[in-house]
């Protein structure tokens, strides 16, 4: 009898305490990548227009939802805030500060983002840009010490685009990089139909040039690309125009691009999504599905780069 209530004993002692253990041993790694963003200081900070100062590491979190789908997985949100913040501190040179208007971020409010999610989605979400935030705590990218210019684009055409071929000089970090599954991405392709003479229009709000719509018709082609299609520039008559700023008068997804005479207009047929340069998001979104981690991500987009802490 007295061995029979040991073992009751026993058994009651391992039901209640194996859930206390689990938790114990299992939650530490959790619990460390922790981080109470209200009192958190890096020592980095942006300054608001309305002399406030928001530390770094909250700004971020602030901004990942305007640069990144949050329905991409975590790994690749990972690697985005890596990035960012690479990009902010580098902006900053010798200081610790800069001023919000000089980053071409825009933060999120709460409310907005959680008009656009809805409430219970908003709950999945925010934790998720706060855990990538937090799970890289201080990580940059640096190419032999010093910090990249991290560029990166929400959809390649297949591969990514070489520093050397769209620049001619430095970015020794940005070389073609195979992103294939890109191109099975719902938003791959997009068409912009427009008339000769909407396009005269834009033209000569920038330019001044008697051009005519019919010299346009027979004269208007892209005389510059990249070997996979991002357009350095677009003949018009006897101008030449930055491929980059055609996307841009246009709203392009991209500066990937090419013009096809259709039923008396122009019919812009656009691939990929951003410059080509750098990271693919959609290209991280598909790696983190095969198990690769930040890391991984940003070491096969930005070729030779080291991951360090922003402080070493």
């Amino acid at each position: 009898m007295r061995y029979k209530m040991t073992y009751i004993f026993l058994g009651l002692f391992l039901f209640f305490s194996i859930p206390y253990l689990i938790t114990v041993f299992m939650a530490p790694k959790d619990e460390k990548r922790k981080i109470n963003f209200e009192t958190y200081d890096s020592g980095y900070k942006i300054e608001t227009d309305d002399g406030k100062s928001i530390d770094l590491e909250s700004y971020l979190w602030m901004i990942l939802p305007e640069q990144i789908s949050l329905d991409y997985e975590e790994e690749a949100l990972k690697a985005q805030t890596v990035i960012l913040r690479t990009d902010i501190v580098r902006r900053m040179g010798d200081s610790k500060k800069i001023e919000e208007e000089k980053l071409p971020y825009k933060r999120i409010s709460d409310k907005k983002l959680k008009e656009a999610l809805g409430s219970k989605k908003y709950s999945l979400k925010d934790q998720a840009r706060k855990r990538a935030v937090s799970d890289t705590l201080g990580k940059v990218i640096v190419y032999k010490n010093t910090y990249i210019e991290p560029f990166f684009h929400g959809l390649s055409v297949g591969t990514t685009l070489s520093g050397k071929e769209w620049f001619g000089e430095g970015y020794p970090y940005l070389q073609a990089k195979d992103s294939l599954e890109d191109v099975e991405s719902r938003d791959y392709m997009s068409v912009t139909v427009l008339t000769y003479g909407e396009i005269l229009e834009k033209i000569k709000e920038s330019y001044k040039t008697d051009l005519t719509t019919d010299q346009l018709k027979s004269d208007l082609a892209i005389s510059q690309a990249t070997k996979n299609g991002y357009v350095k520039q677009v003949r018009a008559g006897n101008l030449k125009i930055s491929g980059t700023v055609w996307a841009q008068w246009f709203s392009l997804a991209s500066n990937n691009f090419y013009l096809e005479p259709y039923d008396g207009k122009m019919r812009i047929i656009c691939l990929g999504q951003g410059n080509g340069l750098g990271m693919s998001q959609y290209g991280a979104h598909k790696m983190a599905e095969e198990g690769k981690d930040d890391q991984q991500i940003l070491k096969y987009y930005y070729t030779g780069v080291k991951i360090r802490d922003i402080n070493e």
